[in-house]
C-alpha cells in the first residue's frame, strides 16, 4: 500500500514589537495581523542508560544499555484573526538485556495540523488533521524475554484522522477541542501483523481480512496543556477520545500523551514520559508505558 507522507517541516520567523509610543505599536501590531508572522519551539533529547555486572557481583543483575530519542516541534502562523498551528512529535527508545533480544521502550510518530479562526477571544472554530504510529516494528516476547510473533509495525496499525469544531481556549497553554464531525482511518498494511493479531472475528485492530482500510466517522476530543510549570520543567500533555457511531458504534477510544521535561543545564535534561491507550479493537484493556531518562537536550 502506497505510504502517506507524514512530515510537513516549515521555516519559520520570529516577530517582535519595539516602541515607546502606543499609536505605533497598535499601528505595527495591525500591520502583523494583515502580513503575518511564524512562531516555533523546537525540542530534541538524546537519553542514555547503561549498567553492567562482573562476574564477582553478588547483588544481582543483568547487563544493560538503554537508548532513546525524542523529538518535539511546534509551530504557529498567525494572521489576521486565523492560527495555523503544526505539531510533530518522534518517540522512540530501545533497551537490551544481556542474553535477551533486542526490545522496544517506546515507539511513537504523531503529527497535526490544524487551522482555527477566532470567535471571540476564548472561543474558535477548527478544521484539523492529525495522523498516530509507530517507526518499526513491534513483538511480543515470553516470560523469558523470547521475541516471538511480530504485533504491530509503521501504517500498521496507523490512525489517520479529519476533524471540524469548537475549539475553546481560555489561556494561552490550555485548548479544548469538541469534534462533531470527525472521520477516522485505520491502517493495517501488514499481512504478517493482521495474521498474528487476528481476533475471533477475522479482524485486526478493527480492520476486515482481505482489507487494509476501516473507514468510521465519530465524535472527537481533544485536550492539549503545554506550559513551563516551574523554572526550567515543562509539563506537555494530549488526551484524544473518539467516539464511533459510523458504520457501528463502539466503546470510547482513549490515548494519552504526557511528557515532562526538566532542564538540568543549557544542555542536560530529565524527561518523564507517559503512553496511555485504551482502544477495544486492539485489547479490551488499558495499555500503560512509562520511561524517566536522562541526556543531551537541545532546543533548536
Amino acid at each position: 500500500m502506497k505510504k502517506i507522507g507524514l512530515i510537513v517541516l516549515l521555516t519559520f520567523g520570529f516577530f517582535a514589537q519595539s516602541s515607546a509610543q502606543e499609536e505605533v505599536i497598535l499601528k505595527n501590531l495591525e500591520d502583523s495581523l494583515r502580513v503575518g508572522w511564524w512562531v516555533k519551539n523546537s525540542q530534541l533529547a538524546i537519553n542514555f542508560a547503561q549498567a553492567s555486572f562482573n562476574d564477582s557481583w553478588q547483588g544481582g543483575g543483568v547487563n544493560n544499555i538503554a537508548l532513546g530519542f525524542l523529538f518535539n516541534n511546534h509551530s504557529a502562523f498567525t494572521k489576521g484573526k486565523g492560527i495555523w498551528t503544526n505539531d510533530l512529535q518522534f518517540q522512540y527508545g530501545f533497551l537490551r538485556n544481556k542474553g535477551l533480544d533486542l526490545r522496544k521502550s517506546v515507539d511513537r510518530i504523531f503529527a497535526e495540523t490544524k487551522y482555527s479562526r477566532k470567535i471571540n477571544d476564548k472561543l474558535n472554530w477548527f478544521g484539523a488533521i492529525n495522523f498516530l504510529s509507530q517507526f518499526s516494528a513491534g513483538y511480543n516476547f515470553d516470560d523469558q524475554g523470547v521475541r516471538g510473533n511480530m504485533i504491530s509495525n509503521l501504517f500498521a496499525p496507523g490512525f489517520l484522522a479529519e476533524g471540524i469544531g469548537m475549539e475553546y481556549k481560555p489561556v494561552s497553554y490550555f485548548a479544548l477541542q469538541l469534534g462533531g464531525a470527525t472521520l477516522r482511518q485505520t491502517f493495517v498494511s501488514s499481512k504478517a501483523v493482521f495474521n498474528n493479531t487476528a481476533n475471533d472475528e477475522d479482524k485486526s485492530y478493527g480492520v476486515s481480512r482481505g482489507k487494509t482500510l476501516l473507514n468510521e466517522m465519530g465524535f472527537q476530543a481533544v485536550a492539549v496543556f503545554d506550559k513551563d510549570i516551574a523554572k526550567n520543567l515543562n509539563l506537555k500533555w494530549r488526551y484524544q477520545a473518539f467516539l464511533a457511531y459510523a458504520p457501528q458504534s463502539k466503546p470510547i477510544d482513549h490515548n494519552i500523551n504526557l511528557i515532562a521535561t526538566a532542564k538540568v543545564n543549557k544542555y542536560m535534561n530529565v524527561n518523564f514520559s507517559l503512553l496511555g491507550i485504551y482502544d477495544s479493537d486492539q485489547v479490551k484493556k488499558f495499555q500503560l508505558s512509562q520511561g524517566l531518562a536522562a541526556g543531551l537536550s537541545l532546543q533548536l
